[in-house]
């Protein structure tokens, strides 16, 4: 269960996760790669923090109805990266609409999580450098509202340079 407590010593508050009995501490106004092969610790930590009383925005690959199926109770919004037209989806090659609904989300639940699934699909989609100033943008948006954006990555789908460019915003976790 995770146990939001307030840091003395930089005045950050900070979240604390326990998964499978690893323990991680997570900065508020922080972005953090959760670096796995498959969903299972992202998917874990987030849990946690649902199940914990923080609201949670979910944008994956996974669509909402299988999301709603991991996660029983709590408040969480999911959206589906999907060239489908449904309510829930966005298409991948639409990052501003992407970032917007972000930004929505954590300007009315400040100091919330958001776990965004899929970035390897959003590369193949969009140029490397396009999904990396996106990134950065997330990041900025991520540090003035106090929420936390956790980023699930395969790092078997990117090279060595492209994963250090990701690193360069964030926070790893493995």
């Amino acid at each position: 269960m995770s146990v939001a407590i307030r840091s003395e010593c930089m005045g950050v508050e900070t979240s604390r996760v326990s998964v499978n009995g690893d323990i991680f501490d997570f900065d508020h106004g922080r972005l953090y790669l959760i670096m796995d092969e498959r969903l299972d610790r992202a998917m874990a930590i987030a849990r946690d923090f649902v199940d914990s009383g923080y609201r949670m925005l979910c944008i994956s690959r996974y669509h909402p109805e299988i999301v709603r199926g991991l996660w029983e109770g709590g408040e969480f919004h999911s959206v589906w990266l999907s060239d489908r037209l449904t309510p829930d989806s966005i298409a991948p090659g639409q990052l501003h609409r992407i970032r917007q609904r972000i930004e929505d989300f954590i300007s009315s639940h400040e100091g919330e999580v958001v776990l965004l699934d899929g970035i390897e699909y959003l590369s193949l989609v969009n140029d490397f450098h396009r999904l990396l100033k996106f990134i950065e943008e997330l990041n900025d948006l991520i540090m003035e509202s106090n929420a936390i954006l956790l980023v699930s990555v395969d790092p078997r789908l990117f090279d060595e340079r492209s994963l250090a460019c990701l690193r360069r915003f964030s926070e790893v976790v493995y």
